[in-house]
């Protein structure tokens, strides 16, 4: 490793944590993490303050020296520094054009983010490879909108369960609001928090407000997480009012109607209920189908229509667990000379089937959902979904 830079060390250092630790912690810890030094026996990692330092040394000090050592191929040993915005490269710690603040004012490096710059969005989660379908398409729909008229519909809430397109949504809003030419800040709820505590700590609640009120468009991740901690609430429900009263878009998800969210306080609570709130349902048949194709159309390996719709017969109730039984395929099938016939991909989704004699459908697929019961009666009988559906009883 002699001839490697630190910065590609801690490049591959951080391929290995992005795998050994949770998203969560990886966004708002490593993410904006640069190598600085190595002198063959300590490597020095640079953070965005000293409250970041502090965290990776006493929470993540294990895990890191495990990912070094796998890279350089020896134990080393590593300590943290805090880095000025303009001695780092990553985008996250550009420097703010604003005054410095004297005193106790004075504004973090990681708080000098200009809200004009693109948002730190994953780049395939764009509006163009969103699959739409009868589960999404009002959500989807309020996402365009919200691009298009800033502040009409506001806030938009768009809730689900895990694994249903939620942050591919909030992620779509942001590239294209960004590519309207709005300025856009993206946060998890978990960020936000962490970043008023920063803030808390460091007494410089001006750049933590500059970064997050004065924007065009705010979106916040899995607003649920604000549950139980009424700091955080607090200076949320601020954020979103200062925004709101500007006219500016706030756009946010959770896990369910913001009408359940009990943890939250009645004034952030009937907030988030005031605007307009989209649900994603589990995808169907017809859009499990959809994002096949979609997912399959970018590998290498091509796999025929039928085997993509083999795929998508099976009952999975997430678009991840989607994803995960594609991935799976084609890993199976070059083992078995290329070939994705049926019973190449039963073998290898046997492992996501119920475990024999483990209940009254052992050995079969997950039990499929009402939708799915719904489509099957109406291609059966020739009735429509709302014959099903309504409130009539008529025969």
């Amino acid at each position: 490793m002699n001839d490697t830079t630190p910065a590609t060390i801690w490049a591959a250092a951080l391929g290995q944590l992005q795998v050994s630790v949770n998203k969560p912690n990886y966004d708002t810890w490593l993410r904006d993490t640069v190598g600085l030094r190595f002198d063959d026996e300590t490597f020095v990692v640079g953070a965005a303050n000293d409250f970041k330092t502090e965290w990776l040394d006493v929470r993540m000090r294990k895990v890191i020296l495990q990912a070094l050592a796998r890279v350089v191929g020896r134990p080393v040993g590593v300590s943290f520094e805090v880095v000025r915005a303009e001695e780092d490269s990553a985008p996250a710690l550009e420097p703010d054009s604003s005054p410095a603040l004297d005193g106790q004012d004075a504004v973090p490096s990681f708080m000098r983010r200009s809200p004009s710059r693109a948002p730190a969005l994953h780049p395939a989660l764009t509006f163009d490879t969103f699959v739409v379908g009868e589960e999404n398409e009002l959500a989807h729909a309020a996402a365009l909108a919200v691009v298009g008229a800033p502040g009409r519909q506001n806030p938009l809430v768009i809730f689900g369960g895990p694994g249903l397109g939620k942050t591919h949504l909030l992620s779509a809003i942001g590239h294209a609001a960004h590519t309207a030419g709005l300025a856009v800040v993206y946060a998890t709820a978990e960020r936000f928090g962490t970043e008023f505590g920063g803030a808390a700590q460091h007494k410089s609640f001006e750049g933590f407000r500059r970064r997050y009120r004065n924007c065009d468009v705010l979106l916040i991740d899995d607003v649920q997480f604000f549950e139980t901690r009424p700091g955080f609430q607090e200076e949320f429900f601020h954020t979103f009012n200062d925004l709101h009263a500007a006219g500016k878009q706030v756009v946010v998800t959770c896990d369910r109607l913001p009408s359940q969210l009990s943890g939250l306080s009645e004034a952030l609570r009937t907030r988030l209920m005031m605007g307009l709130q989209a649900d994603l349902q589990r995808p169907s048949f017809e859009t499990r189908l959809a994002i096949l194709r979609a997912k399959a159309g970018h590998c290498a390996l091509r796999l025929p229509d039928a085997a993509l719709e083999q795929i998508a017969q099976r009952c999975c109730p997430t678009v991840r667990e989607l994803e995960g039984y594609l991935n799976r395929v084609l890993a199976h099938v070059p083992l078995v000379g290329g070939q994705a016939t049926p019973e190449v991909i039963d073998r290898a989704l046997a492992v996501f089937t119920t475990p024999a004699g483990s209940g009254p459908l052992a050995g079969h697929a997950a039990l499929p959902s009402v939708d799915d019961v719904i489509a099957a009666v109406c291609a059966q009988t020739g009735s429509g979904r709302a014959d099903l559906t309504g409130r009539s009883r008529e025969e």
